[in-house]
């Protein structure tokens, strides 16, 4: 087996293993309670799970990603869940890989940052649909840049594509942009003197964004997307991933390292033609105003660092590739003990490997057994990020306050909880307004501080994160 085989394998089978000894993300858990309620009753067209909002029209974009999660969990376990969502981030890594290759680069470039994708990437991987946008954005940037390329690339698989994506997540609109930049490519080239088809590249535009339409909310969802951007602000105050990425924080440093990387790729003499300079220049723009996009800049890094590295150095280049190879039981051997070593540093971490069922741990599991025991159907005020969790182990009896749908809640109800949850000036008149029956929150969150000190509130429950505070009468 070829020693780049190897080495990505020995990437791959990390990646697939850590999530199993994390906790389940947020999101996970309210993605997971809808594909249930998807699988049995179709689509909800009205939010299910909140007091604040019941009733309220709510866009289920992600329906068939739900379902999907919903089906591998209920007839395999989480763990397949984990193996599905890690093979689909592999699955955009080789084809950004492949893409890497056939322009050139050589195997040594493009493992080393395949080790800078896969750490950028790590940060992200769990099970939430997302990680298909990952998928079909590196798709859609293969099959166009063959095309741009001159080589034979399937374009009518692109609107079925969109149709598929548009049902999966909401970051469709990633693909209808990279179909205007090879447009706009196309056009810029054909400016130039040369013999772009810009009819077809018309037709296959639009009929991307008509299949993009053939969703339960039709024409529609198309602005959805664009309205969240222009109105969903609050949410950017106190969700990590809607928030820039700082340089402080050292797992962020990588996205500065592959956005400087790309940018140094764009300013070379050896530069990459129209279409992957204009989406890597909107990809690193992308990545420094949010961190849910700095998986784009890990993907780009293999179809366009990695040639201008085999450009600048012919060493690196395909061409002077070396035909070293190891045996498949070494390969065999060192994925064992990858998997072993992170077993290992799971339970010296006093974390239990994830198999069967979603990790809970950092999640507040007796507070949320008490109001499920002593305070079902009562008006529930919760912790923002403990939201998702709530809605799988205490729906249908009692709903919450808030989880991580932020795009359905809006600025206000957003605000407001921010405002009642760090008690910020005008909270008292706001939490009366809404008059909650049951607090659950964060042992030190500001608001448990000021219920503490309030003669009207008790602390019924404490748990190792959690506080459960009821009316004191």
């Amino acid at each position: 087996m070829p020693i780049a085989w190897v080495q990505l394998g020995v990437l791959f089978t990390g990646l697939l293993s850590y999530p199993l000894v994390k906790e389940a993300d947020p999101d996970f858990w309210w993605h997971l309670r809808t594909g249930e309620l998807v699988f049995h009753g179709g689509i909800p067209r009205d939010d299910p799970f909140s007091w604040t909002a019941a009733g309220h029209a709510w866009v289920a974009h992600e329906w068939l990603s739900e379902l999907l999660i919903y089906g591998v969990e209920s007839m395999l376990g989480y763990w397949a869940n984990v193996l599905l969502f890690g093979g689909v981030v592999i699955a955009a890594l080789l084809l950004m890989y492949r893409l890497g290759r056939s322009s050139g680069a050589g195997t040594k470039p493009l493992v080393l940052l395949m080790y800078l994708s896969v750490a950028t990437l790590g940060l992200y991987v769990t099970v939430r649909p997302q990680e298909f946008t990952w998928l079909l954005f590196a798709v859609f940037v293969y099959i166009l840049q063959r095309h741009y390329a001159g080589e034979r690339a399937p374009l009518w698989a692109l609107p079925p594509l969109m149709a598929l994506w548009a049902n999966l997540h909401l970051g469709f609109v990633y693909g209808l942009m990279l179909v205007g930049a090879w447009c706009a490519a196309l056009a810029f080239d054909r400016a130039r003197g040369g013999a772009a088809d810009l009819r077809g590249a018309a037709v296959i535009a639009a009929a991307c964004v008509v299949a993009a339409c053939l969703n339960p909310h039709g024409p529609a969802l198309l602005w959805y997307p664009v309205r969240y951007f222009f109105e969903g602000q609050a949410d950017r105050q106190f969700v990590r991933e809607w928030q820039h990425p700082d340089i402080r924080v050292i797992p962020q440093q990588l996205i500065f390292l592959a956005d400087a990387l790309l940018a140094g790729a764009l300013l070379l003499r050896t530069r990459p033609r129209p279409f992957l300079f204009i989406v890597t220049l909107a990809s690193v723009a992308l990545s420094l105003q949010a961190l849910r996009n700095a998986p784009f800049v890990a993907l780009l890094l293999l179809p366009v660092a990695g040639p201008a590295i085999a450009a600048r150095w012919p060493s690196a280049s395909r061409a002077a590739d070396s035909r070293t190879r190891v045996s498949i039981a070494l390969v065999l051997a060192v994925a064992i003990v990858i998997a072993g070593s992170v077993g290992v540093v799971a339970a010296r971490r006093g974390t239990s490997i994830a198999l069967g069922d979603p990790s809970e741990r950092g999640y507040p599991q007796g507070g949320a057994a008490y109001v499920r025991a002593h305070e079902a159907g009562k008006r529930l005020f919760n912790e923002y990020s403990w939201g998702g969790y709530l809605i799988e182990v205490l729906y249908p009896g009692t709903p919450v306050f808030i989880d991580g749908r932020a795009d359905f809640y809006g600025n206000r109800i957003l605000n407001d909880y921010a405002t009642i949850y760090r008690t910020r000036p005008g909270w008292e008149e706001l939490f009366a307004h809404y008059d909650p029956e049951v607090v659950l929150v964060a042992k030190a969150a500001p608001i448990a501080a000021a219920l503490r000190a309030d003669a009207r509130w008790r602390e019924a429950f404490t748990g190792e994160r959690e506080s459960v505070f009821v009316r004191a009468d």
